[in-house]
């Protein structure tokens, strides 16, 4: 039976949830993303954690099953967003410092021979790996560029399929996570922002995709049923 009463645990942490992302939001446009990506990161899983939970609540209590599916949708352009302030706009991550207006004369070819690699795997090895070892290269900047390409992707194995039932066929999902990776690239190149890297497109669109098949493990499908089809409890 449903239980009777406005304030239960589900509204309030729902409550809170939204009050996060406002204060989210609020914290964005005031400070222009100079936060440090790791706790804005932080602060929205926090939130979606929040959501989540207020929402598996409201299931169980009400058997209504269409919030989950809403709040994936959310989670989903949250994550976009999150991708595209880092990427394209985040000061912190080195972006926004060029405009189109910008792209003429020398600074066109100093960015093209500094900033674009088209040789797979000429950064990778020779520069973050081999760096590495040798000991020039540190080891914040190696996680970045080797490990955080190759993470910052892969929650697109979990939302594609979910949100977009074709996408759970790999020969839609890779090119649809390609033709995403690609664009970012592209408009870095276009703008000047950030570098404009083959390798870059092998690790994300790699990492993406290495995670798309271990999410077809059948111990991974299992969970994520579970996670994302709540049954209402008697």
């Amino acid at each position: 039976m449903k239980k009777e009463g406005l304030w239960h645990a589900d509204i309030l942490i729902l409550i809170a949830a939204a009050a996060n992302l406002v204060a989210f939001a609020i914290h964005e446009i005031l400070s222009q993303f100079h936060t440090h990506p790791l706790w804005r990161s932080l602060f929205l899983v926090v939130a979606c954690l929040l959501l989540y939970l207020g929402g598996v609540l409201y299931t169980q209590r009400t058997g209504n099953k269409k919030l989950l599916p809403r709040l994936f949708g959310v989670f989903f352009l949250l994550y976009l967003y999150l991708i595209l302030s880092f990427t394209l706009l985040d000061p912190s991550m080195g972006r926004g410092q060029n405009s189109v207006y910008d792209l003429v004369g020398d600074k066109r070819n100093a960015y093209n021979q500094r900033f674009v690699n088209l040789v797979p795997f000429r950064s990778i090895y020779p520069v973050y790996i081999k760096g590495f070892l040798g000991g020039y290269v540190n080891v914040y900047y190696t996680l970045l560029n080797l490990v955080g390409n190759v993470c910052a992707f892969m929650p697109m194995a979990f939302f594609l399929p979910y949100l977009f039932k074709h996408q759970k066929k790999w020969f839609v999902f890779l090119p649809t996570t390609l033709l995403f990776v690609v664009a970012v690239e592209f408009l870095q190149y276009l703008f000047m922002i950030g570098s404009c890297d083959i390798d870059d497109l092998i690790l994300n669109a790699g990492g993406s995709f290495l995670f798309f098949l271990f999410l077809k493990l059948p111990f991974m499908k299992k969970l994520i049923s579970r996670l994302t089809e709540i049954q209402k409890k008697s």
